[in-house]
């Protein structure tokens, strides 16, 4: 699995760049995309038993990342 390259990058990425937080999200942007278009042909393939792992991986995922509670 790439993850070991992936997070090296990212540590060089974080060393080069000062405004990391907003590279980050732009990079997650465009590998969203990508993961959209792959989810899109999967479908046009009709590859439920793959689909449905993706799904339940991306859930997973989506509560990885939860936005900070406002002291409000």
């Amino acid at each position: 699995m790439p993850r070991t390259e992936e997070a090296t990058k990212l540590g060089r990425y974080h060393e080069q760049h000062p405004n990391t937080a907003q590279h980050l999200l732009e990079a997650a942007w465009r590998h969203c995309g990508a993961i959209q278009d792959i989810i899109d042909r999967l479908n046009e393939a009709d590859t439920n038993a793959e689909a449905h792992l993706l799904a339940n991986r991306l859930h997973r995922l989506a509560f990885r990342i939860r936005p900070a509670s406002s002291a409000e």
